[in-house]
């Protein structure tokens, strides 16, 4: 698909002056006569972050935005003026007929981000929805557009949903063509996003095979709430990443890197408490600038809210999104390998275990998908029987079912993951799909419930991985080109070990599209050419499609999703 900055790309990025948004007949519904021009004083842009929206309900969605009240405005910095904005969501971009309204009060208390929801609204229903300054110098000013659309009431049957899956943006490491690609692509009803948004590393410190394309700001290591509220500012102005989140809403969880690299309950790889202060406080801000700048329905951990959540997409789908960094015990070492095994161990943590568990088993549509920032897919070398290999592993000092290759993931949590998928198994769930990231890869894969007897068992559910948008994979990381011996050697390996692991690409960036219909679940794993993201605006394609029916194992499938286009779009 061929890629161009279109006039709105190049009115968010303040090319073209902001009375360029909306023609006077667009606004006159909300804005007097009187009002002064877009163009305020010294053509200063208000809505420099663009609008977001996110966690649809079947008669609401969550809208968002960020005023830069004046030019030095900067995020993080407390600078900002008090500032009213007015919203409005419309059946189409000319907002002839306002369906829903309101104000909100913008302060520098959520670094001048608004956060509202729109109420009233009809199920599975596209909208338009945009902010008008209402005060201070620029009055009149109108934000860019975005498009949202509900979520299917509970008794309303759709023929399909389609979620975009996302994860792994590193600002330094490459260009976010994926977020443009699905904006272009007119038939995403829901953006999802399983983690590492963004990334906290000092500048130059994480990149990929040819250094940064773009440097971090700010420079060092984000720590403080003004660093992580000026990283997220940073992320937003990319045009890429604005186009995507006007396309439809968002639904969002964190991993890691929102706040330091392997983060776990009490602290992480990545964080210092020497030279970075205490653990609680960097957390805290983290999350803080996290729930500011996400269009999410979630209170703060440290107000006794959590971010784990369920949404109903009518009889087709429920959707629960995980929460993996915030309750886990520490990672395993490998010296002490074995503690995988440890029935105390925990990635959920007891309540938000509970609380899947009951999601799961009283659900009555006909898939159950879950946001899962870490693989559960056991990845091991190699898969044993714990009935046949006991007397091998306690001799070497294994795990019961294999040597895990990364213990961050839910190989480092066996015995809770083993307690899931039983759970699965023994009360007949058998519509479970996994929908993860973080592991910088394309994947499609069964979930066994014992790794070592596959397949004589059926699995307890599929997992669909997206690859990264632009974070390093092996071939970064490597310095050698896309499909090189290695990669290609590596490939071979884990899935000729793991006969549960369908398709696996090391290499590629990109996203996946996943279709939702009563009959199957079916990805399409979209990637950029090789080393595509080093340059911005640049085109993917299908590499692969995989599909799964309910009840079944996934494999790989000849067909790509048929594009269609929203009506209300």
């Amino acid at each position: 698909m061929t890629k161009s900055i279109s006039r709105r790309r190049a009115l968010q990025t303040g090319v073209i002056a902001t009375a360029s948004f909306a023609t006077a007949s667009a606004f006159t519904s909300s804005v007097s006569a009187d009002t002064p021009s877009h163009t305020a004083p010294d053509d200063h842009v208000v809505f420099q972050h663009s609008v977001a929206s996110g966690d649809p309900y079947a008669h609401s969605v969550i809208l968002w935005t960020r005023v830069t009240s004046h030019p030095g405005d900067y995020a993080g910095r407390n600078k900002g003026v008090d500032t009213h904005l007015r919203w409005e969501v419309a059946q189409d971009d000319s907002f002839t007929s306002i369906i829903s309204s309101g104000e909100v009060l913008v302060t520098s208390d959520t670094d001048m981000t608004a956060k509202v929801e729109a109420t009233g609204l009809q199920p599975y229903t596209g909208y338009s929805y945009r902010f008008i300054v209402q005060s201070g110098p620029y009055k009149g000013q109108i934000s860019p557009i975005g498009h949202a659309r509900t979520a299917p009431a509970s008794g309303q049957h759709v023929k399909e949903l389609r979620f975009a899956l996302f994860s792994c943006a590193n600002w330094e490491a490459g260009y976010f063509s994926a977020y443009q690609d699905m904006a272009d692509r007119g038939d995403i009803d829901y953006a999802l996003h399983v983690g590492d948004y963004i990334y906290e590393y000092k500048r130059g410190e994480y990149t990929g095979k040819s250094g940064a394309v773009r440097d971090h700001l700010p420079a060092h290591e984000i720590v403080t709430l003004q660093d992580y509220r000026e990283r997220y500012a940073q992320y937003r102005t990319d045009p890429n990443l604005q186009a995507a989140h006007e396309a439809c809403p968002w639904i969002v969880t964190w991993d890691d890197h929102e706040f330091a690299n392997d983060v776990y309950s009490g602290g992480a790889e990545g964080h210092d408490p020497q030279t970075e202060g205490p653990w609680i406080t960097r957390r805290n801000a983290a999350m803080r600038a996290y729930l500011e700048w996400q269009p999410i329905r979630a209170t703060q951990v440290s107000a006794g809210g959590h971010i784990y959540r369920n949404l109903n997409f009518g009889p087709l789908a429920e959707l629960n999104m995980l929460d993996l960094r915030t309750y886990r015990n520490k990672q395993v070492e490998f010296s002490a390998i074995r503690k995988v095994d440890d029935e105390s161990r925990t990635m959920l943590g007891s309540e938000q275990f509970s609380w899947l568990a009951r999601k799961l088993t009283s659900s009555h549509a006909t898939w159950n998908l879950i946001g899962n920032s870490v693989m559960i897919t056991p990845v091991l070398i190699p898969p044993l029987d714990p009935e046949t290999s006991l007397a091998v592993t306690q001799l070497l000092g294994l795990p019961e079912e294999g040597m895990p290759y990364n213990v961050d993931q839910w190989d480092g949590y066996a015995a809770e993951r083993r307690r899931l998928l039983h759970m699965l198994q023994d009360k007949g769930v058998d519509n479970a799909i996994f929908l993860t990231g973080d592991i910088h890869s394309s994947w499609a894969n069964d979930v066994p419930v014992e790794p070592g007897k596959y397949p004589s068992k059926r699995p307890a559910a599929v997992e669909i991985v997206c690859t990264s948008i632009t974070s390093s994979n092996i071939d970064d990381i490597v310095k050698l080109p896309e499909d090189n011996p290695l990669s290609l050697t590596a490939e071979g390996a884990f899935t000729g070990l793991n006969r549960y692991i369908k398709y696996l690409d090391f290499d590629s960036h990109g996203y996946t599209v996943v279709q939702v219909t009563p009959e199957y679940v079916h990805a399409d794993y979209l990637l950029l050419t090789p080393d595509g993201k080093l340059q911005p605006n640049q085109p993917l394609t299908r590499k692969m499609s995989a599909r799964t029916y309910r009840g079944k194992g996934i494999s790989q499938h000849g067909d790509a999703i048929n594009p269609h286009f929203h009506s209300a779009r």
